[in-house]
């Protein structure tokens, strides 16, 4: 006969474990502060530093170091934008940092402004400040790549001015995006439908452009070249870009490069009397936080700038590592976002 064990299976427990954040409140400071001690920094007294370091062991708190081994020498990672008020700039550094806070890496932000401060700021991060940088929107002169290559800091970049940067970056699929957003135009009834482009010297600008090309010439209609029209990524380019389409061209509808540009559109049919969606539909792209508020709310190509943060932040935490990417070129998709600036057109519309 065989005898059942008395023994019962262990159990085994997995403690959560404990955050620099834990280690604040329980030291009544900062997480900045319980940061700085841990990583022998400058900042706190010598009985804050001493309670801090008490507290940390008490709880049992582990360096992340310590649990990894490849987070790199600062703990810390950069961020570079071209500016620092913008929403798409905002919503891609929140995506960064959430993803820094949940790896508990330290965030430095920094603006470039423009190219040859942007090689001035690379320069300045490069010097051991921290273990790799994020670039937002980056120029990338030929001599900054180059720079960047020939050194040893990580670099990840965000929405390059150039595609094909032989660096890693995280874009989107912009001909897909606005392809789409056309196609949702066309399949409500429209066929005069204007495109105001972005700034040229941005390769999305021709990407995002070929979309409305192409959705309009599988339609059975070659693009005409008066209801195509350029413009700044700001409101004040797309309602002088509107304006000029919407009293010359009279086009149902208009597909716009960047959300700012069309809530310059939308100010432009209201300042001529035009209804929207009535007398003119319009279509963004981006779906900034703004999009959902403007008057009536923007329907809109949605690209996901928090998530491309959250990516380009995983992906430069795989180089502090040493591990290789899987891809230096990670693409998310795109999607519409329809609301209110969208409908069909009059029936005397497309004539």
């Amino acid at each position: 006969m065989t005898r059942k064990s008395s023994l019962k299976p262990a159990v085994v427990m997995h403690t959560p474990r404990v955050t620099i954040a834990q280690v604040a409140a329980a030291a009544g400071v900062s997480a900045m502060t319980v940061s700085n001690v841990l990583n022998s920094r400058p900042g706190a007294s010598d009985t804050t530093r001493q309670r801090v370091l008490d507290v940390a062991d008490r709880l049992g708190y582990t360096p992340p170091a310590a649990r990894t081994g490849k987070r790199g020498r600062t703990g810390a990672i950069g961020v570079l934008t071209l500016d620092l008020i913008s929403g798409y700039s905002g919503e891609i550094v929140r995506g960064i940092a959430q993803e820094a806070a949940d790896d508990e890496r330290e965030l430095f932000l920094n603006a470039s402004l423009d190219a040859i401060r942007e090689r001035e700021r690379i320069a300045f991060f490069a010097k051991g400040l921290v273990d790799g940088l994020v670039l937002i929107a980056p120029v990338l002169e030929a001599g900054t790549v180059r720079e960047i290559q020939d050194g040893a800091l990580p670099v990840v970049v965000v929405d390059p001015r150039r595609l094909d940067v032989e660096l890693p970056r995280v874009v989107v699929d912009n001909y897909e995006g606005v392809r789409t957003g056309t196609q949702h135009l066309l399949d409500l009834g429209h066929r005069r439908i204007a495109y105001i482009r972005g700034e040229d010297d941005h390769e999305s600008t021709e990407r995002r452009y070929r979309g409305y090309a192409d959705a309009m010439s599988l339609a059975g209609m070659a693009p005409d070249p008066a209801l195509v029209v350029s413009s700044s990524f700001s409101v004040t380019g797309g309602l002088h870009a509107a304006t000029e389409l919407l009293t010359t061209q009279r086009p149902t509808a208009i597909v716009t490069g960047a959300d700012p540009i069309a809530v310059g559109a939308l100010d432009a049919a209201r300042a001529l009397d035009l209804r929207v969606p009535e007398d003119v539909s319009i279509v963004g792209f981006d779906d900034l936080p703004e999009a959902a508020h403007s008057a009536p709310p923007l329907t809109t190509v949605r690209q996901p700038l928090y998530d491309m943060g959250r990516a380009a932040t995983r992906a430069l935490s795989s180089l502090i590592a040493g591990q290789p990417l899987a891809t230096d070129d990670i693409r998310l998709p795109t999607s519409l976002v329809v609301r209110a600036t969208t409908a069909l057109p009059r029936d005397d519309a497309n004539v």
